[in-house]
């Protein structure tokens, strides 16, 4: 009796387990979607002046189909003497660099770029000048002596490891005011100007979107227009359009931040701008006119260009990541047209600096003289 009350229970066992039908099974949930946890590379150091009291920073950085790598910067020809020319190495695939070289310098005395040649942003397209079809441009920010506010000019190339440039003779964005002379802001304050551009190709020749920073009466912000320099001559430039704020937020993670100087690059494929950015506001110590983060934020390109949508962050670079007080005038690793295949893991560069106490604005002791320019990668790590 025992065995077969045994063997009932084994049988009820092994049915219950084998044949209980789908409606019979607890319900069970579905697992929950895979959190990608976002991380930063360990920073690599590219370049700088180490030793001489130079800077180098402000790049735009050009991948090339071999690994290798095209880097144009601002820098200083001379120790202590701070004049922007506009350099450029070429790091290669196995990491072993060029010499640096001033390849875009100031103008003449008297012309409209006659102190200050900065902020490169060069492109790839076909740009027809007179009798001559040039293959880069390279837009920049200048200046003259006498006066505080910047515009924005254009210069020419048909090798990217070319000793000079051909500029275009005139500033291709002027200052947003119509009279001669700075625009005072305030009482002590004076109009910044435009500059700091950042160029797309939007057709592979001739067609560009342009973003530049505008610091005017009007406040200072990031504005961009489409152009066309096909025909160098009779080159076209759109009305400037304000730039798309929404969600970008600065340092405390709350107000509502305005931006300048940042890069952009393109992905049409999947729809996709992504920026670089400076988060705002600095810091209170010295040098009080450098940011201490950086974003990198995304949006739809389409809602972009129609003045729509909302930017989401993908990362923020802060001295926590970079072992540095500051942080600024960074750059996005993208293809001689401005684009960027991987642009959910960006690789980006960008300029770093010391601050008090370890610097002053004394002579030898400038921050401007730790200005270096190292990169990084952002990583998605499946939890």
């Amino acid at each position: 009796m025992a065995r077969s009350l045994i063997g009932l229970i084994i049988i009820w066992l092994f049915y219950s387990c084998s044949e209980a039908g789908s409606d019979d099974l607890p319900p069970v949930d579905p697992p929950g979607p895979v959190t990608p946890a976002i991380t930063m590379s360990k920073p690599e150091f590219v370049f700088g002046f180490v030793g001489q009291l130079k800077y180098s920073y402000c790049p735009s950085v050009l991948k090339q189909e071999d690994g290798s790598v095209h880097m144009f910067f601002c820098g200083n020809p001379q120790n202590m003497i701070m004049v922007d020319n506009i350099y450029h190495i070429k790091i290669n695939a196995d990491g072993t660099k060029t010499s640096p070289k001033s390849v875009l310098q100031p103008g003449l005395s008297g012309a409209w770029d006659d102190h200050h040649s900065c902020d490169p942003s060069v492109v790839e397209g076909v740009f027809q000048w007179d009798n001559t079809t040039y293959k880069y441009a390279m837009f920049f920010l200048s200046n003259k002596y006498g006066v505080y506010y910047n515009e924005i000019g254009v210069a020419f190339s048909n090798d990217l490891n070319a000793d000079s440039w051909v500029k275009f003779p005139e500033q291709i964005v002027k200052k947003t005011w119509t009279s001669d002379g700075d625009q005072l802001v305030g009482v002590n304050s004076k109009s910044w100007g435009v500059g700091q551009p950042s160029v797309v190709s939007l057709d592979g020749k001739g067609k560009l979107l342009i973003t530049y920073t505008v610091g005017d009466i009007g406040g200072t912000r990031i504005v961009w227009s489409e152009a066309d320099f096909s025909d160098v001559n009779n080159y076209k430039i759109g009305n400037p359009r304000d730039m798309v704020k929404s969600n970008l937020l600065a340092i405390d993670n709350k107000s509502r931040d305005y931006t300048c100087n940042s890069e952009f690059a393109i992905n049409i494929e999947k729809d996709k701008i992504v920026m670089i950015r400076p988060v705002q506001p600095m810091p209170g110590d010295y040098p009080s006119y450098l940011n201490s983060a950086l974003e990198i934020d995304y949006m739809s390109l389409s809602d972009f260009l129609n003045q729509g949508g909302s930017w989401t962050p993908i990362y923020r670079i802060t001295p926590g990541d970079t072992g540095f007080p500051r942080n600024h005038n960074a750059a996005l690793l993208r293809d001689n047209f401005g684009h960027i295949q991987n642009w959910e893991e960006p690789v980006f560069y960008y300029t770093v600096s010391k601050a008090a106490p370890d610097v002053q604005p004394v002579n030898s002791n400038h921050a401007e003289w730790t200005y270096h320019i190292w990169k990084s990668q952002i990583k998605s790590v499946t939890k």
